[in-house]
């Protein structure tokens, strides 16, 4: 907040970007939340933050006495979430992401330059699950009605996120039949209705300062 009021005084008038108006409607989107403790990494609730928002700064009130705790908070997730696992990739074995399947192909086997059904097993265990989230992806822009989720993929382990906020995710089925997968739950899980903030400590009171960007 600092920083953008020394911009208003440096600036002079005009509409554009950097000037006073854009400067203001910036600063409007600065919002102060008094929210109730709870122990570390519990999920203060707070509607209306998402994660493309910014923790501008928190302060813990412990009866009166103030402590700087920004470097400690987090804002939560509200999109349902999973993940699948690589071990000893194997031609066959199959795994299946809200309702499409994807089997494992040697990697010389020929696939359709469209069949997304198809993964081939790479050379280790990383190279596969690039080629699964690619896959993931690939075939989730091909669904009708349009995608519903997403897969990134680190290391060994593909991450899958709903597009939606909230809890219908949270009913998108996973399943891997043979050794090649393993998943992290039968379906995806952590998609709430209601934002929040985390913090690594124990809180008593947090007066958060957050910009809310959408």
């Amino acid at each position: 907040m600092k920083d953008t009021l020394e911009k208003v005084a440096a600036v002079g008038g005009g509409v554009g970007a950097g000037s006073v108006q854009a400067l203001f409607r910036e600063l409007q989107g600065l919002n102060v939340s008094l929210l109730a403790g709870g122990l570390a990494n519990a999920k203060l609730a707070l509607a209306a933050i998402r994660q493309e928002d910014t923790i501008v700064s928190a302060l813990n009130n412990n009866a009166g006495t103030l402590t700087d705790i920004t470097n400690t908070m987090s804002i939560s997730a509200i999109k349902a979430t999973g993940t699948v696992t690589v071990g000893t990739a194997a031609a066959g074995d199959t795994v299946s992401v809200n309702g499409l399947t994807y089997t494992l192909v040697a990697n010389d086997a020929v696939v359709g330059a469209l069949d997304f059904s198809k993964v081939k097993v790479g050379a280790d265990a990383d190279a596969c699950a690039a080629n699964l989230a690619a896959a993931i992806n690939a075939r989730e822009a091909q669904r009708i009605g349009g995608t519903t989720l997403s897969a990134a993929a680190v290391d060994e382990v593909v991450t899958i996120t709903a597009d939606a906020d909230g809890t219908a995710g949270n009913a998108y089925a996973l399943a891997e039949v043979g050794s090649s997968f393993t998943v992290s739950g039968a379906t995806l899980s952590g998609g709430t209705a209601t934002g929040g903030v985390a913090s690594t400590g124990a809180t008593d009171q947090v007066i958060l300062f957050w910009f809310n960007k959408q």
